[in-house]
């Protein structure tokens, strides 16, 4: 009998084989081979018992239309059974800490009746599983209405990572005279009540869908009571919610992305950065802050001594007071090593990237992700690639030609088009030729080509998106909570993917899937 520590190393790689993004096959297809070797004696039954339990992923629809007769259940079927057996097996209860349950936001009505009693089916297997660390790829929208889910999750003293959606709602807003520009103390109140027991949490993403509100106070008192907190993400507030005040509350934190928040300003973000909560940040992410000043940027890089990974993503170019001394490297950074950097409308701001990084301002800068490089100013400070289209980037001729009158694009399939068009244009000329002489007698002469970037920079210039196959290079909110793909399978996986008879076998076969990949949180910093 080989040691646990063995088949622990099988069982992970197995884990990995299954969840890369490459692989046929699908959560459904996991579970079952570690249901196979579980059965196999009672020792591996020990072993695999806690990766079987430990990530409870039921993608795809609710069920089978037969395994719904059978049971006599409209939705929920799954998740029925799965409840079912966490109640009758607390040891197997305490061991789920991951639980992925089917979206179907989708496919019916979210206000619909049925949406709600789901909702509830989920917040009942939440209840059963006291280790609970994260609850993944359901994230329904929250309309300060109490909810059984949302109160579920607020008893999971575990818990590390939330994703709040803030909908429109009218009934836990004032009404004084039909102003609706902040919550009632009631709804603030059970709103901050759901973070008391969070102290494990180390992740937080609050996202507003259109006029959803968390006032400023709310704001500062969340932040409080999470004792834990590391990673904070703050998406499309309005400027009464979240702003300058706002930032100088924000308490110390490792990874920080802000976006869509028109309440802050460039001497919000100065002074944001002079305060000493602000150096222990390790990645910072500015996304449509429309930042003027590349002032505001470059005593960013110059307080914060830890940061090794910042995004700025905007349309417009921020920069340089007018008729100040300009001092080379403009902007500098002894720790930045990955830098993301997408300015829409062409200004000086990439080249006086460009210059502070030839004259030394970012010594370990390793990777440079520009998808607005429209005049390649950035491209030719890092390596020199060979090629860095890719075969699907073929198709965004047609593209082009519709964004023509735009003339400006931020895609990543037009920005790898581009970047290989500076490529190939520079192939075209010899830059320099190697003359071999032999008793003053030109013996052969080699004719050297040129190249797109610098020789001898560390640099490497990267057009990949955060989320595989997207043509975003900055993930977005939209991909986490999109679930249309799960309930509307058109390639999906039947688990007869490693059958060695086209026809398989009926307990080999199950219902067609989505091939679900999670969307770790972590990409958002």
């Amino acid at each position: 009998m080989l040691p646990p520590e063995i088949f622990e190393g099988v069982l992970e790689q197995l884990r990995i084989v299954h969840s890369d993004p490459l692989s046929t096959n699908c959560a459904t297809c996991y579970s079952r081979d570690l249901h196979s070797i579980a059965l196999s004696s009672r020792s591996l039954y020990r072993v695999v018992r806690p990766h079987l339990y430990d990530q409870v992923w039921i993608v795809g629809s609710d069920s089978a239309l037969h395994t719904k007769k059978k049971f006599k259940i409209k939705y929920g079927c799954r998740l029925k059974l799965l409840r079912r057996t966490l109640r009758e097996n607390p040891s197997l209860a305490v061991l789920v800490r991951e639980l992925k349950v089917p979206n179907l936001s989708g496919s019916f009505p979210f206000e619909s009746e049925d949406h709600r009693k789901y909702s509830d089916v989920v917040a009942s297997v939440v209840m059963c599983c006291p280790s609970l660390e994260r609850l993944v790829g359901f994230y329904p929208t929250y309309c300060h209405e109490f909810d059984r889910l949302r109160h579920a999750l607020s008893t999971r003293t575990k818990l590390q990572e939330q994703v709040w959606i803030i909908g429109d709602s009218e009934q836990g807003v004032r009404d004084n005279k039909h102003d609706l520009s902040s919550l009632r103390p009631e709804a603030m109140d059970a709103f901050l009540r759901y973070h008391d027991l969070w102290q494990s949490l180390h992740t937080l993403i609050l996202h507003s869908q259109g006029k959803g509100i968390l006032d400023h106070e709310l704001f500062v008192a969340i932040f409080s009571r999470l004792p834990s907190l590391e990673k904070l993400c703050v998406s499309n507030f309005r400027s009464e919610d979240f702003n300058d005040s706002t930032l100088q509350a924000l308490p110390a934190l490792r990874c920080l992305r802000l976006q869509d928040l028109h309440g802050l300003t460039d001497d919000g973000v100065f002074r944001f950065a002079s305060r000493p909560a602000s150096r222990t940040l390790e990645s910072v992410s500015f996304i449509n802050l429309e930042l003027m000043n590349l002032a505001v940027i470059s005593k960013l890089f110059a307080s914060l001594h830890n940061l090794k990974r910042f995004i700025l993503l905007q349309d417009s170019s921020p920069e340089l007071p007018v008729g100040g001394l300009v001092l080379q490297p403009v902007i500098a950074s002894s720790s930045v090593e990955f830098l993301h950097w997408d300015v829409l409308i062409p200004g000086s701001a990439n080249d006086n990237l460009a210059h502070s990084i030839r004259f030394g301002g970012f010594p370990n800068l390793r990777t440079l992700r520009a998808p607005s490089d429209h005049h390649g100013v950035l491209q030719a400070v890092c390596k020199p690639l060979e090629r860095i289209a890719i075969a699907s980037d073929k198709f965004s001729l047609a593209r082009r030609q519709l964004v023509a009158q735009n003339r400006y694009s931020r895609t990543l399939s037009m920005a790898r088009t581009g970047a290989q068009d500076r490529i190939e244009e520079a192939r075209r000329y010899v830059q320099f030729k190697l003359v071999v002489e032999e008793d003053g007698i030109v013996k052969q002469i080699f004719h050297m080509n040129g190249f797109m970037g610098s020789i001898g920079s560390g640099i490497n210039y990267s057009l990949a998106p955060d989320v595989k196959g997207s043509d975003n290079a900055v993930i977005d909110v939209n991909d986490l909570t999109g679930g249309e793909n799960e309930y509307n399978v058109r390639d999906g996986c039947t688990g007869m993917w490693n059958a060695m008879h086209p026809a398989g076998k009926r307990w080999w076969y199950h219902t067609e899937r989505y091939r679900f990949r999670r969307v770790d949180l972590e990409k958002f910093f």
